[in-house]
């Protein structure tokens, strides 16, 4: 039994160990990284790390943990919607002054990242579009379905488009189409896709490089009759 005793000791030592510590975050970029001061701006602020999961099988639904917030000056907007590949979204409201601000990232466990000099305010006067995307769910191969799409801003009222839409599997563009017009600050697009999987994306352009991206949803795979 004497002899047996270094060995527990050792394997208690081992299973009471603490984890090393996680990397700290970097952020990559953040778009649009501009905003008027008397508009909000959706923006996606990507990192270089994921969030973690709760997925409960039962009701197959899964809830992001530690939701993270994105600190611009005084103010602190929460990063509610995960777009996959480390991209968040979040609304910055009105309220900050006009200048340039650095960006401060914060994730649920304490780790933080900031990325200096990256977000500007300009007067809320002048001409401005923005757009975002509502949130796609599941989908099915070959079965259409529409993308609901806002435009926002000083010539939202009167902008019909057309816009350039993107559709994006894994980061890689695997379709390029012509939006039809917005009615009354929304547009309706029919979308077919002809692959299935996971990590599919929506990216919305306009000709004056104004841009929106969707979540990240998944195509299912079609149906044999």
């Amino acid at each position: 039994m004497r002899k047996l005793l270094p060995l527990l000791l050792v394997v208690l030592c081992a299973c009471t160990s603490e984890p090393p510590a996680l990397a700290a975050p970097r952020i990559l970029s953040i778009t649009p990284a501009e905003q008027r001061s008397t508009e909000s701006q959706r923006v996606t602020v990507e990192l270089d790390t994921d969030p973690r999961f709760l997925v409960n099988y039962g009701d197959k639904s899964v809830q992001m943990l530690e939701q993270p917030v994105l600190e611009i000056g005084w103010q602190a907007v929460k990063l509610e919607s995960y777009l996959g590949h480390g991209r968040f979204q979040g609304t910055v409201i009105p309220g900050l002054g006009v200048g340039r601000y650095s960006i401060r990232v914060t994730l649920g466990d304490g780790r933080e990242a900031t990325l200096p000099d990256a977000y500007e305010i300009k007067d809320g006067m002048g001409p401005w579009l923005g757009y975002w995307i509502e949130s796609i769910g599941e989908q099915i191969q070959d079965q259409p379905f529409t993308v609901i799409i806002h435009v926002e801003g000083t010539e939202a009222d009167s902008f019909t488009g057309p816009i350039t839409i993107n559709i994006y599997r894994g980061g890689e563009r695997i379709n390029t189409l012509t939006s039809g017009n917005f009615s009354e600050r929304v547009l309706l697009q029919e979308i077919t896709i002809n692959e299935s999987g996971e990590d599919f994306v929506v990216s919305i352009q306009d000709n004056d490089g104004n841009s929106a991206t969707s979540n990240a949803f998944t195509v299912g795979k079609k149906q044999k009759n």
